[in-house]
């Protein structure tokens, strides 16, 4: 196997870095990168984060049937229902129009 594939799927890539490590924090120019980094991590949101909004047609939809509590057989009837109108229009289109006042066939 080459070096390239084992580097890749070995498990070392999955270990993080050590960031506080003291012999990796001395000098100058390591205490302006871990300033930095310490100021990021202060300027994060604590607490939790409250659930978005939902937007549009379809993720207003999902809220009120599908997600959580509010789960429900409702979309599947809906699914039926729209089956039978989207069906029945085409046969009244392709067939039914043509034979409204006259004798079929």
């Amino acid at each position: 196997m080459n070096a390239v594939f084992r580097r890749a799927y070995s498990t070392k890539t999955l270990i993080p870095p050590n960031v506080a490590a003291a012999t990796k924090v001395s000098g100058a120019g390591k205490d302006a990168q871990l300033a930095s980094l310490v100021s990021f991590y202060k300027n994060l949101p604590k607490g939790t984060v409250e659930p978005p909004k939902p937007s549009g047609l379809f993720g207003r939809y999902k809220a009120r049937y599908i997600d959580g509590d509010n789960a429900s057989v409702t979309p599947l009837l809906h699914l039926i229902f729209g089956v039978f109108v989207i069906g029945y229009s085409i046969d009244y289109h392709f067939h039914l129009k043509h034979h409204k006042n006259v004798e079929h066939h």
